[in-house]
């Protein structure tokens, strides 16, 4: 689970301030927190990542929710699939 693949282009950089949340585009699978503290929720599912840890998420027909914690911004690179499978 927590391995970046090379099959993945080049990360966006997304920089979330307190109380703000993103929802992950479904073709992004990839994610490594940069700097402070990720909630990720996907499928009723909740994943904490801490600087530098990365994650794969699977597939889902669902889009993974991320906010920051800890009243901390929150500076993600995530990787967009470049041959997605859809779930």
């Amino acid at each position: 689970m927590l391995q970046i693949s090379s099959e993945c282009a080049a990360p966006d950089r997304i920089i979330l301030m307190e109380n703000e949340v993103y929802r992950l585009p479904q073709t992004h699978r990839e994610i490594q927190v940069v700097s402070g503290i990720a909630w990720i929720t996907l499928d009723q599912q909740d994943i904490i990542l801490e600087s530098p840890e990365k994650a794969s998420l699977p597939p889902s027909k669902n889009f993974a929710l991320i906010s920051p914690l800890n009243n901390m911004p929150l500076i993600m690179a995530v990787w967009e699939d470049k041959n997605p499978v859809r779930a």
